[in-house]
């Protein structure tokens, strides 16, 4: 028991003993420096847009279509007598699109200024095309088909137009057809204008 008890003893002084040799020291305090403001770049304002290109005028088809009608007239007029008219669509045989009923008003509106031909009345054309079941919009209208459609009328004449090219400055072409033979009596072409 004795040697219980000296060993007791023992680590009690050695328990005491550590504690006595231990003082906090103070620690020198934390200095914090705040760091720098950021350096702000010059405003500048923000860049420019590109500017773009001013939109195309719209065709002009009036102006287009008017002098090579005056040429099929004047050069077609000893040919031809003067007799009814079938006024077919514009084709359209660009790339991409135009627009073909515009083109076909100013064409109806340049053959109607001169007294040479009398047109088709747009009601009976609308009647012969469901007749023969045709769209008014039928993007396949060909020679025969306007042909065909001019017997069917009665017509001795067509005017078969197309526009082909670039479809922001097509060329378009106008032929006279022969309703009974189907001969070509005048073709010209020139290029669109704005």
């Amino acid at each position: 028991m004795k040697k219980i008890l000296f060993l007791g003893l023992g680590l009690a002084v050695l328990a005491l003993a550590g504690c006595q040799g231990s003082k906090p020291q103070p620690k020198p305090p934390v200095v914090v420096t705040p760091p720098p403001p950021p350096v702000q770049p010059p405003y500048q304002p923000p860049p420019t847009p590109p500017t773009l290109p001013p939109p195309e005028a719209p065709i002009n088809w009036m102006a287009s279509v008017q002098p090579l009608v005056n040429k099929m007239v004047s050069a077609s007029a000893a040919e031809t007598d003067s007799g009814i008219l079938l006024l077919n669509q514009v084709k359209n045989n660009t790339s991409g699109s135009i627009s073909t009923v515009d083109a076909t008003d100013a064409l109806k509106e340049a053959m109607q200024s001169n007294s040479h031909f009398e047109l088709v009345p747009e009601s009976k054309l609308n009647e012969a095309r469901q007749a023969l079941g045709l769209q008014g919009d039928d993007s396949l209208i060909s020679r025969a088909k306007a042909v065909s459609l001019a017997r069917y009328l009665g017509a001795k004449y067509v005017v078969y137009t197309s526009a082909s090219g670039n479809p922001s400055l097509p060329e378009i072409m106008i032929q006279l057809l022969q309703t009974s033979t189907g001969e070509i009596i005048w073709s010209g072409q020139g290029n669109t204008q704005r």
